[in-house]
């Protein structure tokens, strides 16, 4: 068989056995792929009928490689980090810039660390520490191609954007408040703190949103105004001195005396983050650019 054998494997038939063998699950490796199970095993079954072996044997609980299985693995384990290689080395590949709201944790948000490790070599994250309206701002003047963007009252909602997730939003309370017991927390139920509080126009949208909310309550609740940062406001609920809101991403940060409460089903629902993928309006057309709104198109909130 010569090189330009129509019989050969494709890369792609090549790379998704790769992700079978590591995780020994179809399912499992079409989620690491980010594509539904049928068509990975209809390219496993396509891999197995050009090179006429049996690579794996499964049942309904397990996956076991073959021994042909194990000598193809690691042939072509090698074949691939070469190829990798290869393209690095002979190819300068420009970077896609993305900016992120700091609004949200995005390395704490399993959906957005799945599209950052499939898109590492394509793609550099903006450094710097924007809001919304400011990454708006960079996107205008071209210094980004994409950015993830919490809603934004003077943004065009309806040109070049997707709505790809919503953040829940986390109650955090004292841990000895009465509330702190319960699984879900109803937001009448700790008026008898008040709120640490942004203002409005660092973000006008969610402000509003979150308006509608607090005066739906049975009385009302009192903001405070937010201090320089959240560990400061973190100490100060431990001391039963204020609550907070934060997004679900912001609480990874663990303070002796204080807990962190899911809201009950009829508040979470109205209180959650919107955030968008936007981008240029004269991106450059390329295979990447492409790819990476094709990928949030597939995962997009109807």
């Amino acid at each position: 068989m010569d090189i330009y054998s129509k019989r050969l494997p494709t890369i792609k038939q090549l790379q998704y056995f790769i992700a079978v063998c590591e995780e020994l699950s179809f399912t499992g490796a079409a989620k690491k792929l980010g594509i539904s199970q049928p068509p990975l095993s209809t390219q496993i079954k396509n891999l197995e009928e050009t090179l006429q072996s049996t690579l794996f044997l499964r049942n309904s609980h397990n996956i076991v490689l073959t021994n042909e299985g194990e000598i193809l693995k690691s042939k072509v384990t090698q074949l691939l980090s070469d190829l990798c290689s290869m393209v690095k080395s002979t190819k300068h590949l420009e970077k896609v810039i993305i900016g992120t709201t700091k609004t949200l944790s995005f390395d704490y948000i399993p959906y957005f660390k799945s599209f950052l490790s499939k898109f590492s070599d394509e793609t550099e994250i903006y450094k710097h520490n924007y809001t919304s309206k400011e990454l708006i701002l960079e996107l205008q003047k071209g210094n980004i191609d994409f950015a993830f963007v919490s809603d934004y009252p003077t943004r065009d909602f309806n040109e070049n954007s997707i709505l790809i997730y919503q953040e829940p939003m986390t109650l955090v309370l004292p841990a000895h408040h009465p509330c702190s017991k319960q699984d879900k927390v109803n937001l009448n139920d700790v008026i008898d703190l008040p709120l640490f509080w942004f203002k409005q126009h660092l973000n006008p949208f969610f402000y509003d949103q979150c308006e509608k909310v607090f005066n739906s309550l049975n009385h009302p609740l009192h903001r405070r105004t937010e201090l320089a940062d959240n560990l400061s406001m973190l100490l100060e609920v431990a001391l039963s001195k204020a609550i907070m809101l934060l997004p679900q991403s912001m609480t990874q940060m663990k303070v002796d005396g204080v807990i962190y409460k899911k809201l009950i089903n009829s508040q979470d629902k109205k209180l959650k983050i919107n955030i968008y993928l936007i981008w240029r309006k004269n991106i450059k057309t390329s295979t990447v650019n492409q790819a990476i709104i094709d990928y949030f198109n597939q995962h997009k909130i109807s």
